[in-house]
């Protein structure tokens, strides 16, 4: 369904449970991805405005909280992550938030 939009390469880093030195490993796995941008206002006295970016991401690998994206070398926190189906019930893609 989604095979023609899915063509900016991203990479997914994944933790993979082992911290060296402190620093926590990551492993990484190429990815495609359908990206957009998003603007959210908050009426109230603050006013507030979040801006960020909506990934539906295609990998071999499901991503998991706490996984990061690098896509132009900036990378980014993955925030909310849901599963994309197709009628059948087969996984099309992941939907994942960055703020």
């Amino acid at each position: 369904m989604f095979e023609d939009r899915l063509q900016e390469s991203v990479i997914l880093r994944i933790s993979d449970g082992v911290f060296s030195d402190g620093q926590a490993g990551y492993t990484d796995y190429q990815a495609y991805a359908l990206i957009t941008d998003f603007s959210r206002r908050d009426i109230n006295r603050y006013g507030s405005v979040k801006n960020g970016k909506i990934f539906l991401l295609r990998c071999a690998k499901e991503p998991e909280p706490g996984s990061q994206l690098i896509h132009s070398e900036q990378t980014y926190d993955l925030k909310d992550i849901k599963v994309c189906r197709d009628l059948d019930g087969q996984i099309e893609c992941y939907r994942c938030v960055v703020v």
